[in-house]
């Protein structure tokens, strides 16, 4: 009995210990509300808007504890420090310490954006920002505006906006700006506690964050006069482009026993080469806007052949420079090792077609040596066969893209094209295959109209574009007053409005040298949103 009694007792004593240690345990607390505020400044030293400050340190502190997220590239400091600093993290806040004193006479200002952010649910500090001056007076001039591209009329975020003391001999790739600011998601800035005097504005993208204009790299945008700053400028609009004014160059070139490839550091519109002996003239092509290839097709792998290769670029410069082209040696292995061949039609196969003209676009990969237009069939209705000559084809320079226009004689309901193979041969020897591709005549009830007018009463050259929904030229027309976009399948569209300034039938990007804006652009504000059979009208602009 005795014995029942002890073993009751301790199993009852290990019951109450482990509701003991149940109850003991920590658990997360559920529910409630979430924390939406935001950390609150309580301590700031020096002092906001501080005066004769001679310090090497500030130090913020806030209402409770906080996570400091990259300081380096939050905090904008102007005008531009000439030193460093250091950042010692608190709990709540932070101390920063700089290795060289503040400039005399100099109001300072330190935009710290979304750097302090509470711990829990990392809601930002809003607003936080520290003016002083090393002097007894505090600069109060500013300078405001937005930040655009100029191709969609969407503001561009992150970008930095820079006042630069005004000389003759300013130039943003080499010195920095004394002011700036980086623009907020609406591409808005706001530059504070300004010093009156003459400044120019220049906004680059500033990938490096080294606050110098890379133009290779980086887009480019400013303000065309001189600024002497002695009121409030508000209002700004800045349009950034691509102003790269690199002269072209070789980049690399490199070997293998087939072809000989030249890369170049920047677009190119077209190439020309002489060969100094003209027994060693080679087939070559424009591979892309970068690159050419010189093809091996005399099986010359000891020579060395001489050239003069000059290339046109997007800015109509052209670069000519020598070059000694040389072969790798040919073994087995290298027989069989030749890039793909290949080749596509416009328009591709069950793509409809306009009845006014029936035009083909045969785009090869490699340049064509030999072709036979007996083995090229077009039939209308699959019935009447279209008879093709060589005076309805043409070819681009390095015969790697062929054009037909055909008479399709009124076809009913359909074109057929049939390729036999072998019609092509490129000049390694790569022939086509079979191909067939059928185009249904185009039905006007499935598409719809697009149309304005263009106000010019100064005659300027002008291009309208037709753009879709990713801002995408679908068509365009050039100094068309009464302009009209038509076969335009159902979907989202814009208008866009160049005003072409040097008639070169292109927009273009402006010239930071010479102090060029990019030429002037205007584009639907709202989406058109095209039915099929639908005629959309009034998408009028006016060039002032």
């Amino acid at each position: 009995m005795r014995l029942k009694h002890i073993v009751l007792i301790s199993f009852l004593g290990l019951v109450i210990s482990e509701m003991l240690l149940s109850c003991a345990q920590i658990v997360a607390p559920t529910g409630g509300k979430k924390d939406t505020l935001a950390p609150v400044l309580v301590k700031v030293f020096p002092q906001n808007q501080s005066k004769n400050f001679n310090g090497k340190q500030i130090e913020l502190q806030f209402d409770e504890y906080v996570s400091v997220d990259n300081i380096q590239q939050q905090l904008s400091i102007t005008p531009n420090l000439e030193g460093t600093y250091e950042t010692k993290i608190l709990p709540k806040g932070a101390r920063l310490t700089f290795d060289k004193p503040f400039k005399a006479n100099t109001t300072y200002s330190f935009n710290f954006r979304n750097t302090f952010k509470d711990m829990n649910e990392r809601n930002p500090a809003k607003n936080i920002r520290l003016v002083f001056s090393t002097g007894n007076i505090i600069d109060s001039l500013k300078v405001s505006g937005k930040v655009i591209n100029p191709l969609d009329k969407k503001p561009m975020m992150d970008v930095s906006v820079g006042l630069y003391v005004y000389t003759d001999t300013l130039n943003p790739k080499k010195i920095k700006p004394y002011y700036f600011m980086k623009t907020d998601s609406s591409g808005k800035f706001n530059i504070e506690n300004i010093a009156a005097g003459k400044y120019r504005i220049y906004a680059i993208t500033d990938n490096n964050s080294n606050l110098l204009y890379d133009e290779a790299k980086e887009l480019m945008g400013f303000v065309k006069d001189t600024i002497d700053l002695k009121n409030n400028v508000d209002n700004l609009e800045i349009k950034m482009a691509k102003m790269d004014k690199t002269l072209t160059k070789v980049l690399k070139s490199r070997n293998t026993a087939n072809y000989y490839l030249i890369e170049y550091n920047r677009g190119i519109k077209n190439v020309k080469i002489d060969f100094n002996n003209q027994k060693d003239s080679l087939v070559y092509q424009q591979v892309d806007n970068r690159n050419i290839r010189i093809f091996n097709t005399i099986n010359n792998s000891t020579d060395t052949i001489k050239v003069k290769i000059s290339v046109t670029d997007s800015l109509e410069r052209v670069f000519t420079h020598d070059q000694k082209v040389k072969f790798k040696v040919k073994s087995k292995k290298d027989d069989g090792v030749k890039d793909e061949f290949s080749m596509k039609i416009k328009p591709s196969n069950n793509e409809d077609i306009d009845l006014k003209e029936v035009g083909y676009a045969f785009t090869f990969t490699k340049p064509i040596k030999s072709f036979d237009l007996n083995k090229l069939v077009f039939e209308n209705d699959t019935i009447v066969k279209v008879p093709i000559t060589e005076k309805n084809i043409s070819w681009n320079k390095e015969r790697t893209e062929m054009k037909i226009l055909v008479d399709a004689k009124k076809p009913k309901e359909l074109v057929r094209v049939k390729m036999q193979k072998g019609t092509f041969i490129s000049v390694e020897n790569d022939t086509t295959n079979n191909a067939l591709s059928i185009h249904p005549i185009r039905d006007v009830e499935n598409y719809g109209t697009i149309a304005g007018e263009i106000k010019n009463p100064k005659k300027k050259n002008f291009i309208v574009q037709l753009l879709d929904e990713k801002y995408e030229v679908v068509q365009k027309l050039d100094n068309i007053s009464k302009y009209e976009f038509t076969f335009v399948k159902a979907g989202i569209y814009y208008v866009r409005l160049i005003v072409d300034e040097n008639r070169n039938a292109r927009w273009d990007s402006g010239d930071v040298e010479k102090n060029i804006l990019p030429e002037e652009t205007q584009i639907t504000k709202d989406k058109i949103k095209l039915k099929q059979n639908f005629e959309l009208t009034g998408y009028d602009f006016t060039i002032e």
